[in-house]
């Protein structure tokens, strides 16, 4: 077995919004084939790029999360090229799409038509937010998605708007779950025999992203907020969160070589790590005799008595900054390990390329594209089970795997094929 997918295909006709989900499918082993337009697909011209290679060719974007697939280049605006399709279609297990609501359809290829053509299909959506619904026609975009998601919300820094995140990552969150969601129906399949419509909105994975506070409600928290509300003024006293200041943003603190992250927990939850914290730094003589004797679990009630001050809360993280600036990222890591209180290196790339962990796991492996382009991906997703996981192949170049796909997938003769290029329909 060459991974937990092998026996299974996918149609993946998909652009940059989803084309993770494609690759997920193709690292658990499934044959995924990439319907891209005659042109090349538009993720192809999606950044960020190879300076060193020619455009179309030069995308990372595409080199990464294209990796595994096949691509078949077919003319969609011809009735001969949507009929192709179609006929893949019924001998696909999955396919995923993210075209805007109604674009599907227009081409016949909508999950009400596809699951005709096939009943056990999986046919997966993946749009801004959601096939239906009165905001399903809306231009998306990775900011709007952020915005509508909530997210954003917590970028807010006082009175100011909020920051817009660096890097576009709305839709791949989008995509990955849309790749979980795609192999649950597959679960309900292999009981009931029939397939379904995956639905995923970008905007409810990106609700996801708030971590506890999309759940804070849930959890007894129904005006949950980092900040005062916009123009509301209350007598009572707010308690921060975190006595690093969730509302202040104090939780990344600088050491020699970049970043950590650790909050000063207060409270039941989390207080007995800043305990442990403070209690080394104690011993090395980098905080005052009151601050040490503080018991941040119990914190929170004297903060609400004002017996200790946001000044007093104020001295003590400037204690911490001052004492981890001596540290790297790496004696940090060890001495939160040693000493027990939660503290993690936020890592750049180049960190990551460098981890003696992921090197020992083999996490990542190289590969050659066309024209002899290296590049470094993520290889599978666990240990334990490398029967479970395909070998990574590079992603494809366009439309190299059409003739053979329509081959297999559908029995046709060579000289089939070559009519299909002469008339345009495949490249």
């Amino acid at each position: 077995m060459a991974g937990f997918l092998s026996p299974y295909r996918v149609v993946d006709m998909s652009d940059e919004r989803g084309l993770l989900a494609g690759c997920m499918l193709a690292r658990l082993g499934a044959e995924v084939v990439q319907i891209e337009p005659l042109e090349g697909s538009s993720a192809r011209f999606s950044g960020p790029f190879d300076p060193h290679a020619e455009a179309g060719n030069n995308s990372f974007y595409w080199s990464a999360y294209a990796a595994g697939k096949k691509s078949l280049a077919c003319d969609l605006s011809s009735a001969e090229g949507r009929e192709l399709i179609r006929e893949l279609l019924k001998t696909a297990d999955f396919f995923i799409e993210s075209a805007d609501p109604g674009a599907m359809k227009a081409l016949g290829l909508d999950a009400e038509q596809t699951l005709q053509l096939n009943p056990r299909l999986i046919h997966v959506s993946i749009t801004g937010f959601g096939s239906t619904g009165p905001k399903a026609d809306y231009v998306t975009s990775d900011l709007t998605v952020w915005a509508a998601g909530g997210p954003m919300r917590l970028t807010r820094d006082a009175e100011l708007a909020p920051l817009r995140f660096s890097v576009p990552q709305s839709f791949l969150n989008a995509a990955a779950d849309a790749a979980n969601a795609a192999l649950i129906a597959h679960f309900a399949r292999l009981q009931s025999g029939t397939g379904q419509h995956v639905d995923v909105s970008a905007q409810q994975s990106a609700t996801l992203c708030t971590l506890a506070a999309s759940l804070s409600a849930a959890y007894r928290h129904e005006n949950f907020t980092l900040g005062a509300a916009s123009g509301v003024k209350s007598d009572k006293k707010q308690l921060d969160l975190s006595g690093s200041g969730a509302r202040t943003r104090r939780s990344k603190w600088h050491v020699r070589d970049g970043l950590v992250e650790m909050h000063l927990g207060i409270g039941p939850g989390s207080g007995r790590f800043t305990n442990n914290l403070f209690s080394w730094m104690a011993e090395c003589g980098a905080c005052p005799a009151d601050i040490a004797a503080w018991d941040w679990v119990k914190l929170p009630q004297r903060i609400l008595e004002d017996e200790v001050t946001e000044q007093d809360i104020e001295r003590a993280r400037q204690c911490v900054a001052d004492f981890f600036a001596r540290f790297s990222k790496s004696e940090m890591l060890e001495h939160a390990l040693k000493q027990r209180f939660l503290c993690a290196p936020i890592a750049t790339i180049q960190d990551l390329l460098d981890s003696e962990q992921l090197k020992a796991r083999g996490y990542f492996v190289t590969v050659e594209e066309d024209a002899g382009r290296v590049r470094t991906l993520p290889g599978g997703y666990a240990h334990g089970a490398p029967a479970g996981f395909a070998q990574v192949n590079p992603a494809p170049a366009l439309g190299v795997d059409g003739p053979q796909v329509l081959q297999q997938w559908l029995g046709l003769r060579p000289e089939q094929i070559d009519q299909l290029e002469i008339d345009g329909v495949i490249a």
